[in-house]
């Protein structure tokens, strides 16, 4: 066995010990649900308090055994030179926090390792399921110790489908999709649905839309090992790790299916999210430019960080304006970035408190009533 394989038998196992681990730590929360604290992240999407400690036992774990490998996960601010490292660690705490809040029990710890940007390792626990899947690159894929395979279905007729009924339906599909059978409840985990392509409990899967990297490398290692493939709609090969950690689309089945779901789907316009970062690289390269330094041609633009406790974090009320942190006044993006980026980073186990990024393209002269475009 190459040291590099061993290796990855080795990081395997841990990876199973921390998902159980992670699974029982989740369940202890749901004991009360009263205890469940939950918050609003931004977009919306829901936090609990077992999110958040989850992902701090498996930050504490899995680091601590890889010191040399980055860190990614969706409960801890992005830092993208600390992931930038040969393997990285790719986390998702509580994939499904929306079905984990009403004790649905189709929730999941999702952990892997990306490696120049390959999904090689990963593990998938469903604690109330008592499901665990496991897969590493050129070891099989398996579900509580069995081996598992994908389906062997090749017509889209009749397919059995993880997918939005909205979705299917839609009348703007330029070839009507066949009769499917649809899953019905649709399970919320995005990693769960990959999973349940990977043992053949389903046919196939797709998502027409960004989805992050924490809620695809497990499944995404995990259903190439059962034989099938996972692209972007467009039949793209799923990257991970890059500068915006996120693919434009998913879908995921076996061999014979995926280049007819890949045929009917790639006309329709998803944006890369890549595309963020092209938009934010030039900010990134520029050089800074300090207060009082500017010249005929830097233009100098107003971006105050602050931040505090808020009273909801779903809406930007502080509880107490005497308290609001106001880390700095700086000229370009680049800068007020960095500086947010430190701030929010020591507060990422709070979700009450967070800090903003405010850029002054209008001010307002009170003697004269002027207004000032910056």
């Amino acid at each position: 066995m190459r040291a590099a394989d061993r290796t990855l038998s080795d990081d395997m196992r841990v990876l199973r010990e921390v998902a159980q681990e992670a699974g029982k730590l989740a369940l202890s929360f749901m004991m009360d649900d009263s205890a469940v604290k939950t918050w609003r992240k931004s977009g919306g999407s829901p936090v609990t308090a077992a999110d958040i400690a989850v992902n701090r036992l498996c930050s504490e774990r899995l680091t601590r055994f890889r010191r040399d490998y980055g860190w990614l996960s969706e409960e801890t601010l992005d830092n993208r030179d600390a992931r930038q490292k040969d393997r990285c660690w790719v986390v998702d705490p509580i994939d499904g926090t929306r079905a984990f809040m009403r004790n649905d029990p189709y929730w999941c710890v999702g952990l892997s390792i990306v490696e120049e940007g390959e999904a090689v390792a990963g593990v998938i626990y469903a604690p109330q399921l008592d499901q665990l899947y496991e897969a590493r690159r050129g070891g099989g894929a398996f579900l509580n110790g069995q081996s598992i395979r994908v389906s062997e279905c090749r017509s889209e007729q009749g397919c059995r489908m993880i997918a939005a009924e909205e979705m299917i339906r839609h009348k703007a599909w330029s070839e009507p999709w066949p009769e499917l059978t649809l899953a019905q409840p649709k399970p919320n985990a995005t990693l769960l649905r990959l999973a349940f392509v990977a043992s053949g409990a389903w046919d196939a899967t797709m998502a027409m839309g960004n989805k992050s990297d924490w809620d695809l490398a497990a499944g995404t290692v995990l259903v190439q090992e059962a034989g099938g493939v996972v692209t972007t709609h467009k039949g793209e090969k799923l990257i991970f790790n890059r500068d915006v950690p996120a693919q434009r689309s998913v879908i995921a089945s076996g061999n014979s299916l995926h280049p007819l779901l890949v045929r009917r789907s790639e006309i329709v316009d998803i944006p890369d999210p890549q595309e963020r970062a092209a938009e934010i690289a030039p900010a990134q390269i520029t050089e800074p430019v300090k207060m009082g330094e500017a010249t005929r041609d830097t233009k100098q633009l107003l971006h105050i960080v602050f931040g505090g406790e808020l009273k909801d974090v779903a809406e930007v009320e502080f509880e107490d304006l005497s308290k609001v942190d106001f880390v700095g006044a700086f000229p370009n993006y680049k800068e007020a970035y960095d500086a947010w980026k430190n701030a929010a980073h020591r507060t990422v186990d709070n979700a009450e408190v967070r800090y903003f990024i405010l850029h002054a393209h209008k001010l307002l002269d009170p003697e004269t009533g002027d207004h000032h475009h910056v």
